[in-house]
Order: C-alpha cells, then structure tokens, then sequence
C-alpha cells in the first residue's frame, strides 16, 4: 500500500512523535511510507533523537492551506495513519487511523442548564446574529470553568456573514493566558486591513475587542484575521501538548438587539462548537492507553482501540538504595506538575522514621520560568540524601535507570480526575523505562499509570502521601518484596516493548483496510 503518516509537529521531536514514527517504521518494511507534515522534516534528528530506524520512510512537505488541506493532500494513498495531536483534520485516503493521545482537555464542565441553553437556543442566537465560519488556525473547543472557548494559532481567521446594510458591530471576547506565559499582543484585521490592537495578559478577567464591520447581505463574507504571539504547553507546563497556541477566543458578538444580547449573556452560545464529525472519516479509531480510551468515549462519545506507545528497554545493573524520580519540574500551578515537592516531603518522612543509607535522585529538565519552583524543591530537600539532576544527558539517565532499586511518579497527586485528567499521565513512558531496568515502581495508582502498574504483581499504588511512605518503607525493609516486584515490573514491562508495538501496529492497519468496521 501507500500509505502516510501524518504529524503537524514533527520538528518539537518529543513523545507523540515517536510514537507516529515508530508507526512509520513498523509499516515501512511492507508499504510504501510517506512521513506528511507542514514544515521540512528532519529524518537524521527523528532517529538520532527518537530511536527510531526511517530509512524506509520518505518525507513530504504539504503547504497548510487551511480546512481540507490533509484531506485534499492524502486522497491518493491506499491508508493515511494520522497521530498528531489534537488535529480535527479529515482523511482522504481509502482508509484512515486516527490516533489519540489524549482527547479534547476539558478544564471544566459545562453545567447541565448551560448545555440545554446551547442545545435549544445556541443556533437560533447564532443564525440571528450573524452567520459565522471558521477559517483557518483554530484549535478544536475546550471549556474552562464551564465556559467555552478555542485557541487560535499564530494566525486565525473567522468568515463573518453580516446581514442587512450599514454599519455592524462586533465584539471578540478573549481570555487570559495562563500563569507563566508571557501576555500577547493581539493584532486583528477586517479584509486585509489593520482594525484593532489588544494586550491579553492573565487571570480570569475578560479581554473585549470591538469592531466594525461593512454590512453586505449575501455578499462576500468580512475576513476577520486575529494575529498574535505563541507558546508551547509542553515547554511551559508538561502534559505532551506540542500545540502553538496564541489567545483564547471565548465569545464572537455581532450586531445588537435580543439575539446579541443574549449571546453576550451566554457566551457559550457565541462560539459555536467544532463539529466531531471528521472522525467519520477514519475506521480506525486508536487510544493510547485505558485512560485516554475511556475520556475518549466520555468527551467524544467514540468508541476506540487500544495502542500503548513503545517504550525503548533498558538494561538493568546491579542496584543501589536508590529511590528514582524522573520529569520536568513544573509548579502545581503549570498543570502537568511531578509533585516533586510533594514527594521530597515523602522522603523526609522516610528519613526521620529511621531510614538509612537510601539516597533519593531526581531527574528532569527545567524553563527558565519554572526555577523558582526547583528552588523551591532544593529549599525542601536540604539536610537530605537528595541528589538533583537537571537537564541529564542521555547517558547519565541511563546509568540512574540501572542502579536505581525504587521509582517514584506522583504526577496527579492531589488533583480530581473528573474535572482535570489531562493533569494525569496518559500513560507513562519513564515509569515502564524505569521497570525495565528492575526498578520497583510505587506510583499514583490513578490515569494511565493505573493499567501500567499491576499492584502487587510488577509494583504498586498508593493515592496519598501517608500512603506512599507506608508502602515505601515495606518494599525497602523486604528484600524478597522487592525482588519478587521488580521480576514482575520486568516482566511487565516487556509488554510495551517497540516490537510488540510494531506487531500490533501492522495488525491495525490490516484490519482496518480488511474489515468495514475498522479497530
């Protein structure tokens, strides 16, 4: 077959993009592979970085030219495989999976009367006021205490169909930037031409931009293009999100009278919501874990399969009394938090109870925003066998993975799954590294560390602090345990080997270009 796998950010070279270019490697050695993307694609540094073999694959460039574009790009291949985050992209091809690392991350939920406001007043308020379309450079919806809204991109546009004649106006509502990120300079344009300049900085407070558009009937739609800087989740807080976001756009306003106004009041009701339907485009529907299946079927209302992401091996050596956390050091506040402070407390605990000769290493990259946090953690570890590596080099990972006896991972601790999961991890790739290694993991027994982990078997869980001290302290003090555990977390482990990977991978695509129902 000919078949492509699709990734809009293969250049940030980070965990979704292994798993799409181990897709790749797994299909190559049968089909013809394309790896599709919209900048240029560096091969040698996918495999350098990644451990990934692409000398079967060929790289292709495709313009983004806004909705439709990989639709239109992939209606020659037998199989388009897309995995890349958050993309609301049709497929074109013959046959189509599309991989989900995580679903659409609801920060909050829409209260019932809000969603029966929308259901039955949403389109009227939206016909009456204005016709809106969606352009390019907007992100699929999220919700944010219980109000709607969708991140632009650098550059995002609205068609807005203006009825009658005169003068119309309009309003854009946009909400602050997270803590941590710098505030943007908002530049919107009405057909080409500048129109308004704003600041969104952060907190809660509202940001309204107001315009004035040329009403004209059924004629040529005002282009309304909003221009702003850009961050990376990933590189301000975690969490694997490799989108370019800009600004929030809450609410679009247009015109006055009892429609308007009763948008204004429910600005859920303004932003219309990006339709799912483009996933009726693919038969194969594919999670990377339980956890994200499960949010998958709860936020999208889709069933899926299952693909856990391949984790490279590690070799064990002879242990050390070596406890061992590894992850990038982000404030609580930043979302996607280790609770490394958390966990240095745990083992404070763990020392005045009497605990002799074990040492605690913590492993993981730090921004420059987030150093105040790091301190932070130093401050807490001060008098203690604690060891920071920060931004460790490949090699000297490797080398903690193997002597390490025990490793820790508390990301979620404290937080509400419910309203935040996308504050757990989906999966866990260094937890299964670290278990490889014979290391024994105690980690929250909560998201996708939950189906990793089998308690008692290949590790075991805790859901407090007091919790992970207690079961600490027993694995520590008994050699048989912690023997016995760290056989099961190898064998486990294996499990999610890059070779089973592949296996499953072509099992995928056969089935989804053999069967009507797909995966």
């Amino acid at each position: 077959m000919r078949v492509a796998v699709y990734n809009r950010h293969w250049p940030t070279v980070g965990g979704g993009e292994r798993y799409a270019g181990a897709f790749a490697q797994a299909l190559a050695g049968e089909h013809e592979v394309e790896l599709l993307g919209h900048e240029p694609i560096d091969v040698p540094l996918l495999e350098e970085r990644l451990g990934l073999d692409l000398s079967g694959v060929t790289p292709r460039v495709v313009e983004d030219e806004g909705s439709g574009t990989l639709a239109r790009a992939t209606s020659d291949y037998d199989l388009l495989v897309n995995s890349s985050y958050m993309s609301a992209d049709a497929c074109g091809a013959r046959h189509g999976i599309y991989v989900v690392l995580f679903p659409t991350p609801f920060e909050g939920d829409v209260s019932a009367p809000k969603r029966l406001a929308a259901r039955l007043l949403g389109p009227a308020v939206r016909r009456r006021s204005a016709s809106l379309e969606w352009g390019r450079g907007f992100h699929l919806p999220e919700s944010l205490r219980g109000r709607r809204y969708r991140w632009t991109s650098a550059e995002a546009t609205l068609r807005v169909r203006a009825p009658g004649d005169g003068r119309l106006p309009v309003r854009l509502v946009f909400g602050g930037r997270p803590a941590g990120v710098a505030p943007a300079e908002v530049e919107i344009e009405v057909d080409g031409r500048p129109a308004a300049q704003a600041v969104v900085g952060h907190g809660r407070r509202s940001v309204p931009v107001d315009l004035e558009l040329e009403a004209r009937g059924d004629a040529q739609p005002a282009l309304v293009t909003i221009r702003s800087g850009t961050f990376v989740p990933r590189d301000a807080f975690g969490a694997g999100d490799v989108r370019e976001l800009g600004v929030r756009l809450r609410s679009v306003r247009v015109g006055r009278g009892p429609a308007a106004t009763l948008a204004a009041a429910f600005p859920l009701l303004a932003v219309p919501p990006v339709s799912l339907d483009f996933l009726d485009t693919y038969q194969g529907l594919v999670s990377i874990s339980e956890f994200s299946r499960e949010w998958v079927e709860r936020l999208w209302g889709r069933e899926s399969g299952i693909l856990y992401p391949p984790v490279p091996q590690r070799e064990p050596g002879e242990k050390e009394r070596l406890i061992l956390s590894v992850g990038r050091f982000f404030r609580r506040e930043a979302g996607h938090s280790k609770k490394q402070l958390e966990l240095v407390r745990a083992f404070r605990r763990l020392v005045r109870g009497g605990l002799e000769g074990w040492e605690y290493h913590l492993v993981g990259g730090c921004s420059e925003d987030h150093v105040p946090y790091l301190e932070q953690v130093r401050r807490e570890a001060a008098g203690l066998p604690v060891v920071f590596h920060v931004d460790a080099s490949g090699a000297e990972l490797a080398d903690l993975y193997r002597r390490a006896g025990v490793f820790w991972h508390a990301a979620g601790l404290g937080e509400d799954e419910r309203r935040r999961p996308q504050r757990f991890e989906h999966f866990g790739i260094t937890t299964v590294e670290a278990m490889s290694a014979g290391a024994v993991p105690i980690v929250l027994g909560r998201g996708g560390q939950r189906e990793i982990v089998e308690h008692g078997v290949s590790g075991l869980h805790f859901q407090t602090l007091d919790e992970l001290v207690r079961r600490t302290r027993e694995v520590l003090e008994d050699d048989r345990l912690r023997a016995r555990l760290a056989e099961g977390a190898r064998r486990r482990a294996a499990d999610f080997a890059p070779e089973r990977f592949a296996a499953e991978a072509r099992r995928i695509a056969r089935e989804t270009v053999t069967t009507s129902h797909g995966v």
